[in-house]
């Protein structure tokens, strides 16, 4: 049974009052906020986890209907958990259940490595409600009108330049707003978690490449992108890219070289946010 692709304001009315149950496997709490605030918006039930062997736990003793696993996690990343989910020896309810990789990575080669773990598909951060919309209208057939044949979701993702920071918007309002589906209290409640969350993060950052611990700071950079990347903070986004990349080229110094910018940065974010959304 094939779908159509159905926009998020058909996939609510589908959806209503829908005993459909999603899981979301994703450590970073601002991503994590923002997948189950347009989940909810979209009319479905989900529980949240912060890495893989609680994803892995929950499957045991609740049968959802999809899993969006984030690949990058502590603990048990998401290919590692995803073969546990498939194992026949595994204690988790269904093994065939769903499972939507969640990645800001598109390098060639990882669809193939997602597909072989196990992983039916796969979804680009930032998450876009319309292309959260076509995963689930491709996943839950059973839940759809039929229609013509998806196209395939190959992920892209968002093309980079050598720009510098400075030619990026300090805050894209209203990308961040079209991702909350224009619901304006979740994006209150989506910037209070990452202001709240996102010192906490630069400060372990600083404190690995302090101490010149590069897988650290590599994985601690790519949380705060991954955050930044979701309410629009785009200048935050660049400056954490380009700490990632020095960082995994094992470039301590290039990647300390940022950490002035960044602070710099989240102080005029914070200001914007302050005018854009008092």
């Amino acid at each position: 049974n094939i779908v159509t692709r159905h926009s998020a304001r058909e996939l609510l009315n589908l959806f209503a009052g829908s005993r459909t149950r999603i899981l979301v496997a994703e450590d970073n709490i601002t991503n994590q906020q923002v997948a189950l605030g347009i989940l909810k918006n979209l009319g479905l039930r989900a529980d949240a986890v912060a890495d893989g062997a609680e994803a892995v736990r929950a499957l045991e003793t609740i049968p959802y209907d999809l899993v969006i696993m984030d690949v990058q996690m502590p603990v048990m990343d998401g290919i590692e958990a995803t073969r546990h989910i498939r194992s026949p020896q595994s204690a988790v309810l269904n093994h065939a259940v769903p499972i939507i990789a969640m990645t800001a990575h598109a390098m060639q080669g990882d669809r193939e490595k997602y597909l072989a773990a196990g992983m039916n598909d796969y979804l680009a951060k930032p998450v876009a409600p319309q292309a959260l919309a076509d995963i689930l209208g491709k996943w839950l057939p059973d839940r759809l009108p039929p229609g013509d044949p998806p196209q395939d979701r190959r992920v892209t993702g968002r093309s980079r330049t050598a720009d510098p920071a400075s030619l990026q918007p300090v805050w894209d309002r209203t990308a961040m707003l079209e991702r909350m589906m224009n619901d304006y209290e979740l994006a209150k409640t989506i910037l209070d978690c990452y202001l709240a969350d996102i010192p906490v993060q630069i400060r372990t950052l600083h404190a690995s490449l302090e101490v010149g611990d590069a897988t650290c700071a590599e994985r601690q950079a790519h949380a705060i992108k991954g955050a930044s990347a979701n309410i629009g903070a785009e200048q935050v986004r660049e400056t954490a890219f380009r700490i990632e990349k020095a960082a995994g080229a094992g470039n301590l110094h290039d990647a300390r070289s940022c950490l002035a910018d960044l602070e710099v940065q989240l102080a005029e974010l914070q200001a914007a946010l302050n005018r854009g959304l008092a």
